[in-house]
């Protein structure tokens, strides 16, 4: 897990979304087309929370987790800088496939994007 961690720490994913704006486009509009109107949404693996941020411009309830630390430090400083910040009830470092932290049955949908 830590050469995950390292190559995610280094790497520059909210810069990629932002320089690739057709694949970040086609996503977001295929998830919203999925989502219930309002509730609380899990981004599970959120990487810094692009789509997150997104969601969270809609009115929708974030729980965003990431397994590395510095991405979901970057999130939770994009939500305050943007004004978002209201809208997250949690930003966590955590394994997408360990869920413990979580209680069952708490979200309205759930995002887990990339590989």
């Amino acid at each position: 897990m830590d050469a995950i961690i390292d190559y995610y720490s280094s790497f520059d994913e909210w810069g990629r979304l932002d320089r690739e704006p057709l694949e970040f486009k086609v996503n977001l509009r295929y998830i919203q087309s999925n989502l219930p109107l309002s509730g609380h949404i899990l981004d599970n693996g959120a990487g810094p929370g692009k789509y997150a941020m997104e969601l969270a411009k809609l009115g929708y309830q974030i729980t965003l987790s990431d397994l590395t630390p510095r991405l979901v430090e970057v999130a939770e400083a994009k939500a305050e800088e943007l004004g978002l910040r209201k809208h997250f009830t949690n930003f966590l470092v955590q394994d997408a496939r360990n869920l413990e932290q979580l209680e069952s049955n708490q979200f309205d949908a759930a995002l887990m994007l990339g590989c």
